[in-house]
Order: structure tokens, then C-alpha cells, then sequence
């Protein structure tokens, strides 16, 4: 059965960290029951430098996920156990927050060297972060790092012409099979995919039966069903009834972030960076983070 759209959602401009320029598709706790398991998807992107420069100063995380997932520049990591890295074009870092990460983000425009050895910079940044909750019972556990690089997060070629960066999830492809994400260890069974669609053409994607399923509109327009049509910049809910998702473009071309995941159904408590069950978790949490207590744990690190 075919899930159908309930709510459309039109984000809204604004800044965070230091004044990053950005586009919050959603992050409401009034509305996380409908996007459980995902608290907040933000897209980042612009050209001008001034934009991001100012970056995400340090800053803590309890409780959650968060997924930063870049097309275009560079995001420069570190966190206060001493771990530090760069998120390039294509690559992903799944950060399981858990009992507490302390980090900053900082996105850099790309250095590029020319013919002749003339330096030069792109300085797009274009990327997106997404936050999943995590169960009460991971809420605690040891943070993690995943860190994938673009070529091993496999592209599949469709059927319709179009292609399909599959992050976490799985599409079945007539002439190979099964083709997974290589993030596939997760304490929520999640499916992210970024899907780039041409003109007139049809992509169907399988879901369990009960997960909420999201389609953020990237660019272009397309229709979840007989009914709505998604344009750019809009988020659609879709029924947790059903078991397949199907996206239709019409005389232009799309791409979209599919997210899809089992509903946790827990009370949120969630103040900041910082999401838990209860406000009495939230009040131990600020108050470790004033006596230095915050971090519990060396995060493990997993590399793609």
C-alpha cells in the first residue's frame, strides 16, 4: 500500500552557531511526534563565504544523532577528547551524540589549484544535517564517530534515468539485486538516500509498514500523490500507513533527501543541543556541563 502525504512543511531562514546563514526544513519539539524518529533537518549552502565563515563554535550534544552530509566545501571537526577530521564533498559523519560529545564544525571553502599552479578556492558550501533521536535506553551509551567517505557510499543508476546516493537503506536493482548503505549498525533502523530524479519519470522505495517517511524537496517539484505536489524548499510527511513511498516529476527534473524510521514513541525533553526524556535529564545535563562533568566516555570511531 502506498503511503500518501499528511502535512506539508515549509521551513524558514535563519542563523545559528555563530551566525551561519541557513535554511531549517524543520526542529520544532511541537512537531517532532509527526517526524519521530527525526528532530531537525537543517541545509546549509551558500557561495558567499560571509554566509558560514563564523562556523559552529563549540558546543555540547547529548542524547541524539547527528548526520552532517556535504556536497559541495569542506566542514572542518574536532571535539574536546582530542579527535579532529574533514567532511569533504560526498562524505558523511553519523555522530551517535550519546552520553556527550563537545565539538565544533567549522565549514571552509575548498583550496583547488588551477593549471600553471595558480591557487584558487570554491567557495560553495552546500550541505545538510540531520538530527535522530535515540531510544532512552542509547541515550547514554558510548558516543561513536562514523566516518564515510564518498566512495563508499554507493550510487545507483535507476531504472528512470535518475541515480540515487544511498546513505543508509537499500534499493533493488533489476540487473544486480540488493544494493545497501554502508551505515547499517544503528540503534534506530533508519533509511536516508538523496535521489535526483529527470522530467516525467517515477521512483518507488520501499518502507516498512509504520515508519514515518519524509521527502525534503531540494530542488524542482514532484507529486507523492494524487494529490500534492512537493515544490522546492518543502518538507512532506507521509502516513505511517503503507509500505512504499513513490515520487513522480512532472516536465522538470528533482532531487530530494528521502529519511525514513521506525517512531521511537518517547517523551522529548529538549532544550538546545540536547534532547532527552526528561526535563530532570536536561537540568543534570546543563549542570555537568558547568562542573566539567559533561563527557563520559572516549567516542569509538568507525572509518568507511
Amino acid at each position: 500500500m502506498r503511503k500518501t502525504a499528511i502535512h506539508i512543511i515549509r521551513g524558514h531562514w535563519t542563523r545559528d552557531g555563530a551566525g551561519v546563514k541557513l535554511y531549517r526544513v524543520f526542529g520544532d519539539p511541537r512537531i517532532a511526534e509527526i517526524t519521530d524518529p527525526f528532530l531537525l533537518l537543517d541545509h546549509f549552502g551558500s557561495r558567499d563565504p560571509n554566509d558560514y565563515m563564523m562556523g559552529f563554535p563549540w558546543h555540547p550534544h547529548r542524547g541524539i544523532e547527528t548526520v552532517t552530509y556535504l556536497l559541495n566545501g569542506e566542514v572542518r571537526h574536532r571535539d574536546s577528547t582530542g579527535n579532529e577530521g574533514v567532511i569533504g564533498p560526498g562524505d558523511v559523519q553519523w555522530m551517535t551524540a550519546g552520553s556527550g560529545i563537545f565539538h565544533e564544525e567549522m565549514p571552509k571553502p575548498i583550496r583547488k589549484v588551477a593549471l600553471g599552479g595558480d591557487e584558487a578556492y570554491d567557495t560553495e558550501v552546500n550541505g545538510f544535517q540531520l538530527w535522530v533521536n535515540l531510544p532512552s535506553k542509547y541515550k547514554m551509551r558510548v558516543p561513536k564517530y562514523r566516518n564515510v567517505l564518498r566512495r563508499h557510499i554507493p550510487v545507483v543508476e535507476l531504472e528512470s534515468g535518475g541515480k540515487a546516493v544511498i546513505i543508509t537503506g537499500r534499493i533493488r536493482v533489476s540487473s544486480y539485486g540488493v544494493v545497501e548503505g554502508p551505515v547499517n549498525d544503528l540503534t534506530t533502523p533508519i533509511h536516508y538516500l538523496n535521489v535526483q530524479l529527470p522530467e516525467e519519470s517515477t521512483f518507488n522505495y520501499e518502507v516498512n509498514d509504520g515508519y514515518t517517511a519524509l521527502i525534503y524537496m531540494v530542488n524542482g517539484e514532484a507529486s507523492l500523490d494524487q494529490w500534492h505536489i512537493a515544490k522546492r524548499g518543502e518538507l512532506v510527511v507521509l502516513t505511517r500507513d503503507g509500505d512504499e513511498v513513490v515520487v513522480r516529476t512532472g516536465e522538470k527534473p528533482a532531487r530530494f533527501l528521502l529519511m525514513a524510521g521506525r517512531p521511537i514513541n518517547e517523551p522529548i525533553a529538549w532544550y538546545g543541543p540536547i534532547v532527552m526524556n526528561t526535563w530532570d535529564e536536561i537540568r543534570r545535563a546543563f549542570d555537568e556541563l558547568q562542573r566539567g562533568m559533561f563527557i563520559k566516555a572516549r567516542p569509538e570511531i568507525q572509518d568507511y
